[in-house]
């Protein structure tokens, strides 16, 4: 059993090492702190040092089917590990912390990670669909609760939160994600630091724990979206998807976990420039550079850029990193490599091959150490190895009624209206069908990766439409989420003990019967498709992005009965990522599109359903029409061959878009021969249960200079028969630049509620730094500047449908 706490500090203090400073100071004690670390590091042999970069797959399950288990305790009295994974629950972890501080050749605490995803116990909604509520207090809340209840468990770094912008909705790791918005992507990530870390950056304290940044960079641009694969891409993209890298750091975020792949030919992890350059020095990170698991060996070594482990550990230690997750290649090498270089540092200085960097001194690991020990002492560890782990404030803050009513709230404001022709929000009467795959699914309404939700606790959609009063529900599987048992299988891997995809005893035309002949039965229709929650996730790269096709027929049979017989159909679409919906859009009256809602799902759904909760998200990202529009950018660039002005339209060509011209141009990038090349819903879009009129943007001034502030209003206007709320969006266009940019650029939102006929002037104040992009070829050489000239501001509910007012901006005049 642990000891008493008083008692560790007696232990600590009689080794020579003891708290330097109470808990609740920040980093008010820096120069305790230095002098605390300094005293530490004179007491530390090398192998001690190394041992705290080492960061190693401890005892539990394989969960990533990478990297051999390890024997923690016996490695920790060792003084070989930084941290650990291991630890089913609250008293494994403190029984490891008081090996650390009691039994290992210094007192030095450990860090214990887990991959918490926006939720610990109580499961909330995944990222990408909280993306879709653009609600930063609610998101901050969220990543409050996960801060709380994880910390309380033990868990003092988090992995995550995960801010790859993607553009590629075959890539499974979309869920884990934010949207296809860099600034957006910027606000929710500078909002989640500051809620696992605190406002003002105390980590001492018993409900924060340190934010790690991940991957750094380019992860979700990887060839045709599959998990691990080669990305291309120039500066300017590149610092564009770094922008919610660049606002996490700068809200203070204590780690960053490098990605797997390579970035035009050179693999993250070895990236001497990325983490160097550009992570260190132009960003200003001070934090720990931490590997994904496995990274250095074997990954190195398969990227072809290292011979062996040892090649591997060098490379990716001159890079700039401080934890080895897994590989434990720093632990094998670099004790040798650091005395090889003070032997013979001129073997370090080959024009060729994996030694050309220079040797590794005992003063780099000694620094390395230090970052890491400082993490420790940041989150006050040093002060107290076991802050927050009492079991009786475990149990008050863990899945509390708060926290529940929390994700409910959060799972609601995460469903995206897109389509209602009078149907929704369905009367509270009569009998109501309940149809699908995932209408009574309990273990997939909690997404990917919510390693710690008992699905046990989540609330199906069948309960939440069972708990609305004054209906009677009808039940009817339908049809199986696949029927292939090898795809079962892949989509099984991570809960095998409960499988959630089961392909039952039942036909696919036996099931298919008993649907229909619950929806004869009933007044109104509830379809509920979509994926597993293992579709999406890390290595769970999908061949196509639909509602998968084993249950078209369900579908297309429920649908064109409810047309038959005039009955309301709403189907809900629940997914791991954008899914193309063009084939289900068209069928029926009214569509809800949701991320995998989360444990309170099933209540949440029921209610947006029903009309006591009003629909109020909006997409983070656009949906495509089909997988062969991928990757699909809404701020893409514009091309030298642009719709307007250029290009063959053809007579003989019916299809015509919304305004009335040809969906195919030929010669221009309208040029997509079987359907429009425009999103079918587009990224900011969503619905709501009244109705908003947008008035004429206008600008404060038509001409600005230096660094004055711009204001842009446009009223908006309910126009419906019930209270509802807005979310006016701006985006911008520099149309002549001295490198191509974006057709246009998320800059801002603001949230409305306004009640029937109510009308508000809605204001955004827009300065340089809007305007500014990187400038440079290359990633180190680029600086962050704005260029004068010409500007189109855009105002409007989403990326499509948009106003613009122009405005010239010039800089200050030289004194």
């Amino acid at each position: 059993m642990p000891l008493p706490f008083a008692q560790s500090l007696v232990a600590m203090a009689a080794r020579g090492c003891g708290p330097a400073w109470p808990a609740g100071d920040g980093m008010a004690q820096h120069a305790g702190m230095d002098a605390f670390l300094d005293a530490l590091l004179g007491r530390m042999t090398l192998q001690q040092k190394i041992g705290q970069l080492n960061y190693p797959h401890a005892v539990g399950l394989d969960m990533t089917g990478v990297g051999k288990t390890v024997d923690a305790p016996a490695m920790i009295r060792r003084g070989q590990l930084a941290g650990v994974s291991a630890g089913s629950g609250q008293a494994e972890r403190r029984e490891l912390q008081r090996i650390a501080m009691e039994e290992a050749p210094h007192p030095i605490p450990l860090l214990i990670g887990k991959d918490c995803i926006q939720r610990y116990r109580t499961g909330g909604p995944i990222p990408l669909a909280l993306a879709c509520s653009w609600d930063l207090a609610l998101i901050h809340r969220i990543a409050r609760m996960t801060a709380t209840e994880a910390r309380a468990d033990g868990v003092n770094i988090n992995w995550a939160p995960m801010l790859d912008i993607c553009f590629d909705a075959r890539w499974g790791r979309i869920a884990e994600g934010n949207g296809e918005f860099p600034w957006l992507g910027a606000r929710i990530a500078e909002t989640i630091t500051r809620a696992y870390q605190g406002e003002d950056g105390d980590m001492a304290r018993p409900d924060r724990m340190m934010a790690t940044l991940k991957h750094f960079c380019g992860y979700g641009l990887a060839q045709a979206g599959r998990d691990y694969a080669a990305v291309e891409a120039g500066a300017p993209t590149l610092w564009r998807i770094i922008e919610p890298f660049r606002a996490g750091i700068a809200a203070g975020a204590g780690a960053v976990m490098v990605s797997f792949n390579t970035i035009n030919s050179i693999p993250v992890t070895a990236h001497v420039v990325l983490l160097q350059e550009v992570l260190r020095r132009k960003l200003g990170f001070r934090g720990l550079i931490v590997t994904d698991f496995t990274a250095i060996d074997p990954e190195l070594i398969n990227h072809g850029i290292a011979a062996d482990s040892r090649e591997a550990a060098y490379l990716a230690f001159k890079a700039g990193v401080n934890l080895d997750l897994v590989s434990e290649a720093f632990l094998r090498h670099l004790p040798g490599l650091v005395a090889e270089g003070a032997a013979d540092p001129d073997a370090f200085s080959r024009p060729y091959g994996a030694w050309r960097l220079g040797p590794i001194t005992a003063d780099d690991v000694t620094q390395r150490c230090r970052e890491v020990l400082e993490a420790k002492y940041r989150l006050g560890l040093f002060h107290d190895p076991y802050l927050g782990l009492e079991p009786a404030r475990l149990a008050a803050v863990t899945r509390s009624p708060d926290h529940i009513a929390l994700v409910r709230e959060a799972a609601a404001r995460s469903c995206v209206l897109l389509k209602n022709e009078g149907v929704l929000p369905l009367a509270p009467q009569g009998t109501v069908a309940l149809i699908g795959p995932l209408a009574d699914d309990r273990i997939d309404m909690q997404g990917t990766w919510a390693i710690d939700v008992d699905p046990a606790q989540n609330v199906t959609l069948l309960e939440g439409v069972q708990a609305i009063p004054g209906i009677r529900v009808l039940h009817a599987k339908g049809c199986n989420i696949t029927d292939d048992p090898d795809l079962a299988c892949r989509l099984n891997m991570h809960n095998t003990a409960r499988p959630s995809v089961v392909i039952g005893p039942d036909t696919p035309v036996q099931m298919l019967d008993q649907a229909l002949a619950v929806a004869a039965q009933a007044d109104a229709l509830i379809l509920c498709l979509g994926e597993a929650k293992e579709h999406s996730g890390e290595s769970s790269t999908r061949l196509d992005v639909q509602i998968p096709l084993d249950q078209r027929p369900l579908f297309d049979a429920i649908s064109d009965y409810a047309q038959a017989a005039g009955k309301p159909l709403v189907l809900i679409a629940m997914a791991g990522r954008p899914l193309a919906l063009t084939h289900e859009a068209a069928r029926v009256p009214a569509l809800i599109f949701t991320g995998h809602p989360g444990a309170e799902g099933g209540h949440a759904l029921a209610e947006i359903v029903f009309g006591r909760r009003d629909p109020v998200a909006r997409l983070a990202f656009a949906l495509p029409r089909h997988v062969g529009q991928l990757p699909l950018c809404t701020e893409s660039l514009p091309t030298g061959r642009p719709i307007q002005g250029l290009g063959v339209s053809l007579d003989c060509d019916g299809a015509r878009d919304a305004a009335g011209g040809h969906v195919f141009r030929k010669f221009t990038t309208a040029c997509i021969l079987e359907a429009p090349h425009t999103p079918l819903y587009p990224a900011g879009f969503g619905l709501g249960y009244t109705s908003f009129a947008y008035g004429a943007p206008q600008a404060s001034a038509s001409r600005q200079q230096g660094e004055a502030q711009l204001d842009l209003t446009i009223t908006v206007t309910n126009t419906g028969p019930r209270a509802g709320e807005e979310l006016v969006q701006l985006y911008l266009n520099d149309p002549v630049a001295s490198i191509s940019r974006p057709t246009r650029e998320l800059r801002g939102f603001q949230r409305v509620t306004l009640a029937p006929g109510e009308s508000r002037e809605v204001r955004f104040q827009v300065g340089t730094e809007a305007l500014a992009f990187w400038q440079g070829e290359t990633l180190a050489g680029a600086v962050l500047d704005w260029e004068p000239g010409r500007f189109v501001f855009f105002l409007g509910p989403d990326s499509a449908n948009l106003q613009a007012v122009e405005v010239i901006w010039d800089k200050a005049a030289e004194a």
